[in-house]
């Protein structure tokens, strides 16, 4: 086994952690949350979707807010189920969600980035995990390149899973 030491006291250490000493949000999203009013209504989200430039790459993110267990330092908006209707049921209104707002983004930008998270996505069923793959790459154009993650909790990981989110590029 390789012990990794890393002396506090080191410059280059030191250098960095006064860098990076700063408030951050949890979440990397843009806008961030205290951004978002109820100034922005559906009209306004449809000419922002229909408007983007055909050569700017998108991030995108797949929320799947369900776990078979939850972890107890998550803040994460989640619910914890071991029954698959739940999950089954906010399939149905992802996929019409996808299809939606595919269908606006006219331009089909690049998706250089493809996050599931959550949650944790894997208590989706490999089937279903194709079915939102199938409908994000018919309506969004991936990258050749595009970086693909998922959050997933690996005590609750089967084969089948596995490969379904292999198939899906990540």
């Amino acid at each position: 086994m390789m012990t990794v030491q890393n002396d506090m006291n080191d410059k280059s250490t030191k250098a960095l952690l006064a860098k990076y000493a700063a408030p951050v949000p949890r979440y990397t999203s843009y806008p961030t949350a205290p951004h978002f009013t109820s100034d922005v209504d559906a009209a306004i989200y449809r000419d922002w979707l229909s408007a983007l430039p055909a050569d700017e790459p998108l991030s995108l993110y797949l929320h799947v807010p369900f776990c078979d267990i939850l972890c107890w330092y998550c803040g994460c908006a989640t619910k914890q189920t071991r029954r698959y209707d739940p999950i089954a049921q906010y399939v149905e209104p992802l996929l019409a969600e996808i299809e939606a707002v595919g269908s606006l983004v006219a331009t089909r930008p690049p998706v250089t980035h493809m996050h599931w998270g959550g949650g944790s996505p894997n208590p989706l069923s490999a089937g279903d995990i194709g079915r939102l793959n199938d409908a994000l790459r018919k309506y969004f154009n991936f990258a050749d390149d595009a970086e693909f993650a998922v959050e997933i909790d690996p005590r609750r990981l089967d084969s089948d899973v596995v490969a379904a989110f292999a198939a899906a590029g990540v």
